[in-house]
């Protein structure tokens, strides 16, 4: 999986390039919607390659930023004496500024209203209480392996729960839907708004390699086709299919 450094993310640049690939993106109501939208995140991955950097450097030092490399660079340059002291002194100067600042935005986001996990691990840093040790698993692996066998291993072959759910989704479909249903009306700026809030950063991405990043620095163009989307790929023919399918293959 590709590593991205979002704290070095340029989000205009980002959020420019992303409303500018909005033009060219297939429409939502294009008959193969699969196609649409890896359009969509082919798009939003190429915008990434262009605004994040990504993967870890091999010489890396805390806070360092372009400033920094300009500082540095002047102070190889400069002559030996006071020049060179100067460019020093700068430099580091610039260095404690960066680490004070961090310092405070770890201290600031210390809360357990998206993660108690990372909070306790920060606290646990700061008071210099060790970690939990690690613990021996009692169980070993060929035991895990040879439970998670007889897990999918079935002694009937009752397809009796299959027929049920196939029947309970036929009935379902045939059942007419009123026009002025609330299931066929778009969705709206602020609900799309609303689930944005909700939608947490630093979180692993889907098998499309989408960022929750990606979604939180959208254009307003951009928005405008994601508010198209969903309501496309939820459409009751491509739904009903994927529920037969998932009927088909279940197993009681």
């Amino acid at each position: 999986m590709k590593r991205w450094n979002f704290r070095k993310a340029d989000w205009k640049h980002f959020c420019l390039l992303t409303g500018e690939s909005v033009e060219r993106l297939l429409p939502p109501d294009t008959p193969d919607i699969e196609r649409a939208y890896q359009d969509f995140c082919e798009r939003l991955l190429s915008a990434a390659k262009q605004c994040i950097p990504a993967g870890p450097r091999k010489n890396y030092v805390p806070c360092w930023d372009k400033e920094c490399e300009t500082l540095y660079r002047s102070f190889i340059q400069a002559p030996v004496g006071t020049a060179s002291a100067r460019a020093a002194l700068s430099l580091l100067s610039r260095l404690q500024q960066k680490k004070q600042g961090r310092w405070q935005e770890v201290v600031n986001s210390i809360g357990f209203s998206h993660s108690s996990c990372n909070t306790w691990r920060t606290i646990n840093k700061l008071t210099g209480k060790s970690e939990r040790s690690s613990r021996v698993c009692p169980v070993s692996v060929n035991s895990i392996a040879s439970q998670l066998v007889k897990n999918g291993t079935h002694t009937t072959s009752d397809r009796e729960p299959t027929r049920l759910v196939n029947k309970e989704l036929s009935d379902l479909q045939k059942i007419p839907t009123p026009e002025g249903h609330s299931i066929f009306e778009p969705f709206r700026p602020a609900e799309l708004a609303a689930a944005l809030r909700r939608l947490k950063p630093g979180k692993s991405p889907g098998l499309d390699s989408i960022f929750p990043e990606f979604i939180l620095h959208p254009g307003s163009a951009l928005k405008s086709f994601v508010l198209q989307l969903p309501q496309f790929l939820h459409a009751p023919t491509q739904n009903s299919k994927h529920l037969e399918k998932s009927a088909s293959s279940c197993d009681p």
